[in-house]
């Protein structure tokens, strides 16, 4: 009966461990706010958007894109640049992760990760 003690508790506060993981830390592909972005900070901070294909993407001479549209939980469309050109699997994708900032009319990102 001793054993079944001891084991219970570490048990519970696992399950509470893994619980609290998968709610609130796990990564999620819901859309987030340009609206949380304070205009013309350089702090980044990291958003998940729709990328909107039928605005097209824009690419450099070499052929590697380097800008796209992207659409916020609200609609807004907001005009993407990137640090780094981007592989073609952009043009094939729903949602992204940004890490960047915003300015005025546009988001700069330094990274881009392909969700969905």
């Amino acid at each position: 009966m001793k054993i079944l003690n001891k084991l219970i508790l570490p048990i519970l506060i696992i399950g509470a461990v893994f619980v609290i993981y998968h709610f609130y830390f796990a990564p999620n592909s819901d859309l987030g706010s340009f609206s949380k972005f304070s205009t013309g900070s350089e702090i980044n901070q990291e958003i998940n958007v729709e990328v909107v294909q039928s605005k097209g993407f824009r690419k450099n001479k070499d052929g590697q894109i380097i800008s796209f549209y992207a659409k916020d939980i609200s609609g807004k469309i907001v005009f993407i640049t990137v640090h780094e050109p981007l592989t073609d699997e952009i043009t094939k994708a729903k949602i992204v992760k940004l890490l960047g900032h915003i300015h005025s009319d546009s988001f700069t990102a330094a990274k881009v990760t392909i969700l969905d």
